[in-house]
Parts: C-alpha cells; sequence; structure tokens
C-alpha cells in the first residue's frame, strides 16, 4: 500500500507523477482510492484513480532529495538537465520568432495574423482571407506560439468532416503539432477503455473533431460543460454564425458553448457574413461578448471589431506571395461551349413551353417548374428526367386535374430518348479532354471537375471511363483505387478522406476526380492537379470561386487552367440565357483580380439564394439580372462589406502604429526600451543535440534500447517499446492512453521509425516527396520543440 495518502501530496504510480487531489475510503479503513491529477510532461493535467490494493503508489518525498556529483563527460548530465528545466519555462518575449518555426516559409501577411494574435490578452482572432491564402498555415503558426507560451497545452479543433485528415496532416507535417481525430466510433471505442465517469475530452490533449459530430448536444454536452480548453479552433466558421434563428441552431450553440470554456479562439473562413450586420455580430461576440455595444448586435463600428477582425485579398499580397500564387487561365467560353442537338433542341422547346404557360399563369409557378427542371437539363437529361418524374408523381397526388401533367408526360416521354453519352455537352467535355491530352493513362494530366448533380455523376463516371476503354465502380472504396474517382457528401469520412489523398498523390492511379459540391470547399487540390472543368455551371458566384479555389491557391506550380462548359440552344424564349451564364463567369474571374468577396455581387451571401435569384431573373426579369450582375446593389449588406473592409484596414493600420512604436498620433520613441531583457528563449543545446543527447543518456541505463542513427541531416529514432506506448503507437497495446504525448494513428510510418531533420528545406521536400508518392503524410519532419519525443 505505502501508507495513508492525503491531498496535497506528490505521489508515483505507473511510472508517472501526479499530485494527490482527493482520497476515498475503498471498502475499508486499510485501502484507499486516490484521485490524481498529472504533474509530469508525459501526464500533465491528465485526471486518475488508484486502489492502493491494486496499483504501488509511491510518496514523492521533498526530504529524500539527494544532491547527485556529475561525473558524466564535460558535465553533459548537468547541461542536458538545465536544458530541460529552459524548455519547460514558457516564452515571455512580446514578440513571435519564426525561425525554425516550421516547414514552410512565412509571408509578412501570415507574420501579422500572429503578431494581432499575441498582441492580445486572450488571442482571439478572426482570419477572414480570401480562398487560397494559407489560413491553416496562419493558425498552425498562432498554435505554435501560444505552446511556446505555456497557452496552448490543450487544443480543440474543429472542422468539416472533409477536412479532417487535410487539417491534422498539415499541422503536423509543417509544425509537429498533432491532433488525434475522433470522430462518433473514435469516441464510442475510447469510452469502452476509460471509466465510465471519465471524460472523454480531457484523455486526449489536442484533438480535432467534426463539427457535426460534436454538435449533438445531448450526448456530449455534460462532458463539454466541464472541460476547459486552452484554444478552440473552428475552420469554416460562417457555418456556427446561427442564421436567422441561433437558438435552433446547434452548431451555433455548441461554439457559444465552446467559446465559454476557452482562453483563446481562432476562427478561420473566406465568407465572414451572410449580409446581415446581426450574424456577423454573432461571430465578433464569440471571441468578445463585450465588443459589440448593441445586445441586438445590429449597431457596431470598425474600431468595435477591428482587434479582432484580419482579412486579406489575393491582390493585396500577391507581390509579396510571388512564385506562390500562378497566374490563371481560363479557356475561352468559345472553345467549350457547344449547340443543342436536334433532340436537345426538341426538349428545350418544351421547357421553354413550360415556362411560357408558368408566365401566363396556366400553370402554377414554382421554381421547380418555372426553371429547376431546365437548370437539371443543362447539367444531363438523366438529372432532368429524374426531377421530372418526381414532380410529375407529386403533382398527380396533389392535383391529378393539373395542366401541368400533360406537359411533364410528354417532357418525360421526350427525356427518355436521351443519354447523357449522347449529349451535346459530353461531347463537348470529350473534345475539351482529347484537347488538354487526357485519355485515363499514367501521362494524363489531373484534372478535377465539378457537377452539382449527383444523377448526373452517376450517369457521367461510367459514361466517361466506356468511352476511354477505364474500368469503373461505383463502391465507395473503390474509389481511391481507380482511375475516375467520384466522390459525393453520401460517402463516409474515411471513403472521403482517403480518395482526396489518393487524388493528390503523386503516385496513385487517380487522373480525373469527379465531383459534387462536396469538394468545393476548404479542401486542397492543387498539390497535383491545376486543372479545373465545370461540367455544369453553379447559377452561383460564391460557388464558382469556391471550386477555383480548390486549384487556384497559394502554392501552387502551375498556372490554374479553367474550363467552363456551356450548350448553347436557338429556342427562342431561353436563348438569351447564355448571355446571363456568360457574365456569371465575367464576374468571378473580375473578382479574382480585385479586392471583393464573391458575395459582394448580388449581395445575398448564400449560395442557394443566389441560384434562386438567377432562376427567378431568367423567367421573370432577365434585364433586372443582368443589372444586378453589373451593378450591384444598395442595402444593409453593401454597408456591412464596406464596413469589415475598413475594420481590416484599421486594424492593419494600428499593427504597423504597434511596431513603429506610435500610440495615438505620438512620435515614435527613438531611444531603446529599457527594462530587463528577456532571457526566456536562450537554448544550451539545438533541438537536433538535446534530443541526440538526452536519448543517449537514457540508452547508457538502457542497453537493450536501439540505437540512434545519425547522418549529416537526419535523425532514425526506433522508439523502445515503453517510449512508443507513450507516443500512442498503434502497434503496442496498452491500458493506459498517454493523450499529452500521442502521436496521431495516420502518422505513424510503416517501418515503426520516426524520421528528424533540423533543415526545413528539408522537411518541406519530405511533404512534397509524401503527396507524389504516398499521400498526405509526411515520413521526415522538421524536429521542433513542441514535437511530443521532445517532452
Amino acid at each position: 500500500m505505502g501508507g495513508v495518502f492525503t491531498p496535497g501530496m506528490r505521489v508515483v504510480c505507473r511510472d508517472a507523477e501526479w499530485l494527490v487531489s482527493r482520497v476515498d475510503a475503498a471498502g475499508s479503513y486499510q485501502h484507499q482510492i486516490v484521485f490524481c491529477t498529472g504533474v509530469d510532461d508525459l501526464n500533465r493535467g491528465h485526471e486518475a484513480a488508484f486502489l492502493t490494493q491494486l496499483d504501488q503508489i509511491k510518496e514523492v518525498n521533498p526530504r529524500e532529495t539527494a544532491l547527485v556529483r556529475d561525473e558524466s563527460n564535460g558535465y553533459s548530465r548537468s547541461r542536458l538537465f538545465l536544458e530541460a528545466q529552459l524548455r519547460q519555462m514558457p516564452l515571455t518575449d512580446p514578440a513571435p520568432h519564426f525561425e525554425d518555426m516550421g516547414a514552410f516559409t512565412p509571408m509578412d501577411y501570415q507574420k501579422e495574423a500572429v503578431h494581432r494574435a499575441l498582441h492580445q490578452l486572450r488571442p482571439r482572432l478572426l482570419l477572414a482571407d480570401q480562398v487560397g491564402l494559407g489560413k491553416t498555415i496562419e493558425v498552425g503558426m498562432i498554435l505554435s506560439e501560444l505552446i511556446r507560451r505555456g497557452q496552448g497545452n490543450r487544443i480543440l479543433v474543429l472542422a468539416k468532416k472533409s477536412m479532417l485528415s487535410q487539417f491534422q496532416a498539415e499541422l503536423w507535417n509543417r509544425f509537429a503539432l498533432p491532433l488525434v481525430r475522433m470522430d462518433s466510433d473514435a469516441l464510442s471505442k475510447l469510452q469502452l477503455k476509460i471509466p465510465a465517469s471519465k471524460n472523454p475530452f480531457e484523455v486526449y490533449q489536442r484533438i480535432i473533431i467534426s463539427i457535426d459530430t460534436l454538435k449533438d448536444i445531448g450526448r456530449y454536452a455534460h462532458f463539454l460543460e466541464n472541460t476547459r480548453w486552452d484554444v478552440v479552433v473552428i475552420d469554416e466558421a460562417h457555418n456556427v454564425s446561427g442564421g436567422s434563428n441561433p437558438e435552433r441552431h446547434l452548431s451555433y450553440r455548441l461554439a457559444r458553448r465552446l467559446s465559454r470554456r476557452t482562453n483563446s479562439m481562432l476562427l478561420t473562413t473566406a465568407t465572414p457574413h451572410n449580409g446581415k450586420r446581426e450574424t456577423f455580430g454573432r461571430l465578433i461576440s464569440l471571441l468578445d461578448p463585450s465588443a459589440v455595444p448593441d445586445p441586438n448586435l445590429q449597431e457596431y463600428e470598425a474600431k468595435d471589431i477591428a482587434p479582432f477582425f484580419l482579412m486579406r485579398f489575393k491582390e493585396d499580397v500577391k507581390a509579396e506571395a510571388g512564385s506562390n500564387f500562378s497566374e490563371r487561365e481560363v479557356v475561352p467560353l468559345e472553345q467549350t461551349t457547344a449547340y443543342a442537338s436536334e433532340a436537345e433542341e426538341g426538349v428545350y422547346h418544351q421547357l421553354a413551353h413550360i415556362r411560357q404557360r408558368v408566365l401566363d399563369r396556366e400553370i402554377e409557378s414554382q421554381a421547380i417548374v418555372s426553371w429547376g427542371m431546365y437548370k437539371a437539363f443543362l447539367s444531363s437529361p438523366e438529372a432532368c428526367l429524374s426531377t421530372a418524374s418526381k414532380r410529375l408523381a407529386h403533382i398527380k397526388r396533389q392535383d391529378p386535374d393539373s395542366p401541368e401533367i400533360e406537359e411533364l408526360v410528354l417532357l418525360t416521354r421526350q427525356l427518355d430518348q436521351l443519354t447523357i453519352s449522347e449529349s451535346a455537352r459530353f461531347q463537348a467535355l470529350i473534345r475539351e479532354l482529347e484537347a488538354m491530352g487526357w485519355d485515363g493513362t499514367a501521362n494524363s494530366p489531373r484534372l478535377l471537375m465539378f457537377t452539382e448533380s449527383r444523377v448526373t455523376q452517376q450517369a457521367l463516371a461510367p459514361v466517361l471511363a466506356r468511352h476511354f476503354k477505364l474500368k469503373f465502380s461505383d463502391k465507395e472504396q473503390d474509389q481511391s483505387q481507380q482511375t475516375i474517382a467520384a466522390i459525393h457528401g453520401g460517402m463516409s469520412d474515411s471513403a472521403l478522406a482517403a480518395a482526396v489523398e489518393s487524388f493528390g498523390t503523386g503516385t496513385s492511379q487517380v487522373r480525373l476526380l469527379l465531383a459534387t459540391d462536396v469538394a468545393s470547399e476548404g479542401v486542397n487540390l492543387h498539390h497535383q492537379c491545376h486543372h479545373v472543368i465545370h461540367y455544369d455551371l453553379p447559377w452561383s458566384i460564391i460557388t464558382l470561386i469556391q471550386r477555383n479555389g480548390r486549384i487556384d491557391r497559394f502554392g501552387q506550380k502551375h498556372s490554374p487552367i479553367i474550363r467552363y462548359l456551356m450548350v448553347e440552344t436557338r429556342e427562342g424564349l431561353l436563348e438569351g440565357d447564355s448571355e446571363i451564364f456568360q457574365r456569371l463567369v465575367g464576374k468571378v474571374e473580375e473578382i479574382n483580380r480585385s479586392t471583393r468577396t464573391g458575395e459582394s455581387v448580388l449581395k445575398l451571401y448564400d449560395p442557394d439564394k443566389e441560384t434562386d435569384a438567377v432562376g427567378e431573373g431568367l423567367v421573370t426579369n432577365r434585364e433586372g439580372l443582368k443589372r444586378r450582375l453589373d451593378d450591384g446593389t444598395d442595402c444593409e449588406a453593401g454597408g456591412l462589406e464596406s464596413l469589415l473592409h475598413d475594420a481590416s484596414a484599421q486594424g492593419h493600420d494600428d499593427f504597423l502604429d504597434f511596431l513603429l512604436g506610435e500610440d495615438d498620433g505620438e512620435e515614435a520613441v527613438d531611444e531603446e526600451p529599457t527594462g530587463v531583457q528577456d532571457n526566456s528563449r536562450i537554448r544550451l543545446l539545438s533541438n537536433a543535440k538535446f534530443f541526440e543527447d538526452g536519448y543517449r543518456t537514457l540508452k547508457a541505463e538502457n542497453p537493450d534500447w536501439p540505437d540512434l542513427d545519425n547522418t549529416v541531416e537526419q535523425l532514425i529514432f526506433t522508439p523502445p517499446r515503453e517510449v512508443a506506448r507513450r507516443l500512442g503507437a498503434p502497434w503496442v497495446d496498452s491500458e493506459m492512453v498517454y493523450g499529452a504525448s500521442a502521436i496521431p494513428e495516420e502518422a505513424w510510418p510503416v517501418e515503426r521509425q520516426l524520421f528528424f531533420t533540423e533543415s526545413p528545406r528539408r522537411a518541406n521536400a519530405a511533404i512534397q516527396a509524401a503527396l507524389a508518392q504516398k499521400g498526405q503524410w509526411s515520413r521526415e519532419l522538421l524536429l521542433t520543440e513542441q514535437h511530443p519525443v521532445m517532452k
């Protein structure tokens, strides 16, 4: 048993040091339940309960501390001890240091985000840079500095399910920041390994999880209420702004709950508002409830939100980014436009006839009738047939005498005679594929192709495969292993991640990724691809910009080449629609060259609302829609857009004043600042030298441990079983979960070895090699202070 334990004691149990927080009797006065909190680097903050009749618990008695003479060569043990103590000290230097922060070259605009965050007492920031400017890198930079300052031990990242693997791998590869991915299955498995009363969110210190998983308030609320975080990061934060009814919006309620349980908070989004002052004010209030003075979140000025808001555009940083951005090329619409066949013209004629009867009020005006089926036909005959058949079945049940029925019967009869392989759009696609040299072989360029319709995707993939004599399976588990991979929102997280990762891997056989809009937001697809084809045209500027941003982003080494497929009809009532579609494309390219958001054109701030506006405009007011596309509208949204530009500019100016030493217009101070010099960054040894000397010192006491291999620029580390267990190696069975030091399971190389370098250049090359050969996870990492092996 080892004695009687009381709160406040330090004890050693299971090779770790703990602080006793509570003691209960265990059935008799002879035994105790000892409740402890971890205090060493491997279990700090971890809570556990030990039974004295089962565990060997030893009191740490300070009176038994003995001074031991250091007889090591050159006092190497003393230097290691001093170095370890220095590395445990939180940094106190107010300025961030970017040298050796990670495997990347930081841009000045990215450095500004770090400065802005650290300038706050509680770092809370909304990063609203344009699509493709590297917001994930900015998050990694801020997290690295917070960890160095002792403010980032417990981190929670919320992201969309399609983004989990990418976000996780990016922070690991670039910064050696380990985020353990948790989904519903992982949480269930973890709860089987821990006591029923144990909070699963306190086991691992750094977690990434899907918003959809965590917003199950009823299931996880009691755990979240009792969990505190140092930093919470919410990616694509516009999804947690609350919409029109925040109290019924589960994602907003989750974000609000977490904002109260964390010290620092980072929100990232390229679409920071939906045109309503209230919803944007809601995001700012997550960062600081007192920032917006109006309780209704309607009245606020640029100076109120400037400290928390950062928004830059490609044009703002283009000169600095240099070769990290490539000029994109849009293939002229004249080349990518086809003319409808005679059979298709018959369908267009029938669709125009239905539209005319709607305008004449002979048929009830509903979106699906007036323009919904037309939009579906612009995608494929199969998509239109699916839509029309569902509408026909519905109207037969609702109103058997409706004049709409005879029109729909004729339409479905015509559509039955058409297939996607005979359509003008498919023929245009084949011409473009041949022009770019795509034939499905290993020499074909990687191609990303979007379609809005799942029905079109189901019809297009096999037809395309047959045309090029390729094998195709529609099973989700096969998508990552075939030339044409089709991804959609109905896929499982693992299958979706596998297909996306395979497309981004150079040696993969996937040459064409046929995606619905599940891949249009957030996913990085530019590493091996610079071609995108819009098989059908979404009637939303927001969606088009998001789609193009998958390959036109920071780090793209080739000129992105974009193709918009169009089909012209001679049907009179529909003939002018192509001019509207051309203006949509033109606006997208205009915005790409400006400091405006895509939402600023129609000022609807929602892709579905933009689609509805374009559809209604085509039917009832084509000239009004043209003016709206050309001029925009003057409304609440326009005022908010201007306010955000002013706030971002004001925050930038305040930041420059701070750097120059100016305050409220006073002149910069020339004298050097006085005071005590900051020594918190002093190091006696480099990261590699500290790791190498430390391991060899331990190996001297454990001669059966593997040797540490050292080349000129690389360390190869084979973790001994005990170390591997603490690092969460998947091949080591362990009842104990070391949440503070766990490396993501996906990051472990198959060799069961860890490869390190001190060269950012070499680490970055390893990342590129991984993307070219085996996937998102790099085999060799930069050895940074926050890597788990350094703990």
